[in-house]
């Protein structure tokens, strides 16, 4: 794709029906943040396949985390940043090609999504147009990356989760905990960077004043997983959204997001900077 030879140095957003792309400004290239699940459109070749509760697609999304980050600060320090637009419940970027496609039958209060499945060459052609491109700029990004830097690139994918656990949850790990902390943060449980790079963002999470896990409820996703292929110290953030938003009226409340936005994007950018190499 044309955009690979020119997007790491755009004075603009690059924009496609799939994502957007922040290159890094300045003269410095320190790292990445994915935000692969903040995105709500729903293409139309889809709405065969689904349910039409519009209600029941807000449920699982990572609500607006794209504006819980400073965009332009961070490119001004050096970060690239990638965030989607389709929604998940049409393909899910954090998960593997071979169940990312109307993955959720049903949203985690149990509400129906989907009512058909796709054909296998349906669905080879979605994987095609709106999980690959996601996959291939993040590769792309990422090798770009590695030929600047000696030691290890930095990579964050930024996401969002539930309050409380739900049923869904539970079934899926019965032993967590009903209370979630204010940030979690995973790494595959020590698989994908050292140990100075996630503690270096618990730590300072931990000091702004908010709890912060280690791999619990959320040990990393696929993109996590799919990164760690690189020479990277790569992680994934969970915000809890009851910090940002109304979980009941899927909303952002103005007066959480002004104090967390500064204090993430500042995080964020210390963390790119304490180990840019």
């Amino acid at each position: 794709m044309w955009y690979f030879f020119h997007m790491f140095r755009l004075d603009h957003p690059l924009k496609s029906p799939l994502f957007d792309y922040y290159a890094p400004l300045g003269p410095s290239y320190r790292g990445l943040l994915s935000i692969p699940h903040s995105g709500e459109d729903i293409p139309k070749v889809f709405l065969p396949y689904l349910a039409g509760d519009e209600s029941a697609y807000k449920e699982d999304v990572d609500f607006k985390v794209n504006e819980l980050v400073d965009i332009p600060a961070l490119q001004a320090a050096g970060i690239a940043v990638l965030v989607a637009h389709v929604h998940r419940i049409c393909v899910d970027l954090n998960r593997s090609e071979s169940n990312c496609i109307l993955f959720w039958k049903d949203n985690t209060q149990g509400k129906k999504l989907v009512i058909k499945d796709p054909s296998p060459e349906e669905i080879e052609k979605f994987i095609e147009i709106y999980h690959r491109p996601y996959f291939e700029i993040l590769k792309a990004t990422i090798q770009d990356l590695e030929k600047r830097k000696n030691g290890l690139v930095s990579m964050i994918d930024l996401h969002s989760m539930p309050s409380r656990p739900t049923d869904y949850h539970m079934k899926q790990n019965p032993n967590q905990k009903q209370h979630r902390p204010d940030f979690c943060i995973s790494d595959r449980k020590g698989k994908t960077c050292t140990p100075e790079f996630i503690s270096f963002f618990h730590d300072e999470l931990t000091k702004k004043g908010h709890e912060s896990s280690y791999n619990d409820p959320y040990i990393g996703g696929f993109v996590t997983e799919y990164v760690d292929q690189f020479r990277t110290n790569n992680i994934q953030i969970e915000i809890n959204r009851s910090i940002y938003m109304d979980e009941k009226t899927k909303e952002l409340v103005p007066e959480k997001v002004h104090h967390l936005k500064p204090l993430l994007t500042d995080v964020l950018i210390r963390g790119f900077l304490e180990f840019d190499s």
